[in-house]
C-alpha cells in the first residue's frame, strides 16, 4: 500500500493535511488519544497513518509497536476534518521513564486530469509521540532546567562534542539549541535528549579552547506545546 501512495501530486502542488498539535503525549492510564486531521486544501487528499520506533525508512507492513491507530487510511475531502483513535494495547513498556514512538501521516493528493505530464509528489510529516507512565516524579515541564552540560572530547569529525545528561524520567524536547563558545556559536534545530541518560550532540565548526566560557541557549516544548526560553552554563 506505501508503494502505491508514493506515486506521484501536482508539480508545485502545497501539502494540504493540517494536524492539530506539535508532539502528542499519551499518558498510560487513558484509554484513546484523538489525533485531529484538517484537509486545508481544495481538493480530496489520501492519508496513511502508521507509528514506528525510530525507523523511519521502515515498510510500515513490517513494524511492531504496542499501539493501534484507526482508521490507518481514509479519504479526506476538502476543508474537512477527522478524528484518529489511537489506543495503547498494553505490552510492557518502561515503568521508570517514557517511551518514544513517532506517528507518520502520508498525504497523497489526487491525479491531476493531464496527469501523463505532471509530476506527482506525496507529503510526509513525522510527529513525537510519548507514552508517559503513571507515578513518575517532578514534571515533564522541569526537566529542562535539570539537565547537565559539558563537553567531551572532539568527535573525528572535528568540532566540539556536547554532552546532556538528564536525570530526569522525561524526554525533554528542544525546538531550537544554540551553543556559543569563544565567539563562535553553533545552532541546532529540532532536538532530543533522552531521559535517565546521556545524549550527544557534535557541533561542526565550534572550536574555542577548553577554557572558554560556554553557554546553551534553548527553546524547549512543554507539554502544552508552548516553548520555554532559558539557557545555561556549560561545565569546564
Amino acid at each position: 500500500m506505501l508503494a502505491l501512495l508514493l506515486c506521484l501530486a501536482p508539480a508545485g502542488a502545497l501539502a494540504a493535511l493540517s494536524i492539530i498539535g506539535t508532539r502528542f503525549v499519551y499518558p498510560a492510564d487513558l484509554s484513546a488519544l484523538s489525533v485531529r486531521l484538517r484537509n486545508a486544501g481544495d481538493s480530496p487528499i489520501l492519508v496513511q497513518a502508521w507509528l514506528d520506533q525510530g525507523e523511519i525508512n521502515a515498510d510500515p507492513a513490517r513494524l511492531r509497536v504496542p499501539f493501534i491507530l484507526s482508521p490507518p487510511l481514509l479519504r479526506l475531502d476538502p476543508e474537512r476534518k477527522t478524528v484518529l483513535r489511537l489506543r495503547y494495547t498494553g505490552e510492557p513498556l518502561p515503568e521508570d521513564r517514557e517511551s518514544v514512538f513517532w506517528i507518520n501521516f502520508l498525504e497523497v493528493p489526487p491525479l491531476a486530469e493531464d496527469s501523463a505530464t505532471l509530476l506527482r509528489l506525496s507529503y510526509r510529516t513525522r510527529m513525537k509521540l510519548l507514552f508517559r507512565p503513571p507515578g513518575l516524579p517532578g514534571t515533564a515541564d522541569e526537566a529542562i532546567g535539570q539537565v547537565t552540560w559539558a563537553f567531551v572530547t572532539a568527535g573525528k569529525a572535528g568540532g566540539a562534542v556536547l554532552e546532556a545528561t538528564n536525570p530526569t524520567p522525561y524526554h525533554v524536547s528542544l525546538a531550537r539549541m544554540e551553543v556559543e563558545r569563544g565567539g563562535a556559536s553553533v545552532e541546532l534545530d529540532g532536538q532530543t535528549i533522552a531521559p535517565l541518560g546521556v545524549t550527544r550532540f557534535t557541533l561542526p565548526g565550534l572550536k574555542g579552547a577548553a577554557a572558554d566560557e560556554a553557554v546553551v541557549r534553548y527553546e524547549a516544548v512543554k507539554d502544552s506545546g508552548e516553548l520555554i526560553a532559558g539557557n545555561a552554563n556549560v561545565k569546564k
